[in-house]
């Protein structure tokens, strides 16, 4: 019995979680659009600047009166050090080990989008992009070793929408979408406390599996297909006003695949009731839906202003449970009790002449996660986004877009405590700063 707590103990520091290297609050992903990141995404349901509004409101595209692809990339450049107070073993005794170095990693987000009118009244698109995602490495030896290393978590969605003008002033909008993703989560394994715990220290004196003496290391990979849906509303009381609502399903991800478990000779007694050994893996995590209310007002024909107000059910994150294919490794559980978020963006656009359009825009992006919660494998707090951007129209059929970020992150406490991975306290400093590039061609 008490081995077997012990191999709860040992599985429990995997958790899927963001740091940040994701650009929304939580690991979301908002860097769907070239243009509108100029305008910290402000009016990104409601504008129509191009192809990208299908991801913020399906009915945008009932905008356009001819064909037009658009693709971008983003590059996001994430900084996030932990200051270490304090970190402890689960015996008490000082972890060795640095700081992990900078937690947050270098990361491209693609988006791609085709939009061609079917008729009058019809438009259909086509969607791909990254909509969550996370990346986040420590040093290997960190003092925080047994709390999280790797934190590595992908996503592809590929949507199909189309809009459907019900009059000169209203459009509706919608369709599936379908993603892909894969996840791989490591961090290292105390078994010298695990083997205290277990068998008593003078047993494990012997073996010479003390704390910090035996360290092992277990590896989670895994990877899973979900569907939802995405549906929105665009309306223009007056001409140059235009109202966005849109929403976005929510989709489970049941990640399937293979937990691999290193352990050290001195600490193979753990595995003789048959935990600690190589085993396939399960975990479900709920992504959240999503509802926005966009705003764009044309004050000139060269001046529009904009804004927009999201909310994410983030409260549908209340924990993360690994269930494992062998027996006798129980289930690993994590609490996370996510709270529900606001983004909120204003923003301006200037057409100073026909081929120039500059953008910019602030956001206050709120984190998800409670103080009392944040771990390692979450660095997140709420965050302040200043963004500028410029498009250029090269001719009838070419635009090229551009936009820079700054992101300053509030710094956030850390204490984090369990009985196999010790204690560890400290404060993160963070910021963001992100470069977008994307073309549009109209047919």
């Amino acid at each position: 019995m008490r081995v077997a707590v012990m191999a709860a103990y040992g599985a429990a520091g995997l958790m899927l979680a963001s740091a940040d290297t994701a650009r929304a609050s939580g690991f979301q992903l908002k860097e769907q659009s070239t243009s509108k990141l100029g305008n910290a995404f402000a009016g990104a349901g409601s504008s129509g600047d191009d192809a990208s509004i299908m991801f913020y409101n399906p009915a945008g595209i009932a905008l356009f009166d001819t064909p037009q692809a658009q693709a971008g990339v983003s590059l996001i450049n994430p900084n996030a050090y932990l200051d270490i107070a304090s970190a402890t073993d689960g015996t008490g005794g000082a972890i060795s080990g640095g700081d992990g170095g900078n937690a947050a990693s270098p990361a491209v987000v693609p988006s791609a989008y085709l939009v061609a009118p079917v008729n009058d009244h019809v438009n259909v698109g086509l969607a791909i992009n990254v909509p969550f995602g996370l990346r986040t490495s420590y040093d290997d030896g960190w003092a925080g070793r047994y709390h999280a290393i790797t934190s590595d978590l992908e996503t592809v969605s590929v949507a199909g929408v189309a809009s459907l003008k019900l009059s000169d002033r209203l459009s509706i909008g919608g369709g599936p979408f379908v993603s892909h993703a894969q996840t791989r989560l490591t961090n290292a394994i105390d078994f010298g406390t695990l083997c205290v715990g277990a068998l008593g220290l003078g047993t494990c004196s012997a073996l010479g599996a003390l704390p910090q003496q035996a360290d092992g290391k277990i590896d989670v990979s895994g990877d899973d297909w979900s569907m939802g849906f995405t549906a929105g509303l665009l309306y223009e009381p007056v001409k140059g006003t235009r109202i966005g609502l849109s929403w976005r399903s929510q989709s489970k991800v049941t990640m399937q695949g293979d937990a691999d478990f290193d352990v050290p000779a001195n600490a193979s007694v753990l595995t003789s009731s048959g935990a600690f050994t190589d085993t396939t893996v399960s975990g479900t995590v709920t992504l959240p839906e999503i509802i926005g209310v966009s705003l764009h007002h044309d004050v000139t024909d060269e001046f529009a202003v904009m804004g927009d107000v999201v909310w994410t059910a983030w409260s549908r994150f209340d924990e993360l449970r690994f269930s494992f294919g062998n027996p006798a490794q129980p289930d690993s559980v994590t609490p996370e009790n996510w709270n529900d978020t606001f983004f909120v963006s204003v923003g301006a656009t200037w057409r100073p002449t026909e081929n120039w359009t500059l953008r910019t825009g602030v956001a206050y992006d709120q984190s998800p996660v409670d103080d009392n919660f944040r771990t390692p494998r979450i660095p997140d707090n709420d965050r302040y986004w200043v963004a500028f951007g410029a498009d250029y129209q090269v001719d009838e059929r070419w635009m090229l877009s551009a936009g820079y970020t700054h992101i300053f992150v509030d710094s956030s406490s850390l204490d984090q405590s369990s009985a196999a991975a010790g204690t560890l306290r400290g404060t993160y400093e963070g910021s963001i700063d992100i470069l977008t590039l994307g073309a549009t061609l109209r047919f």
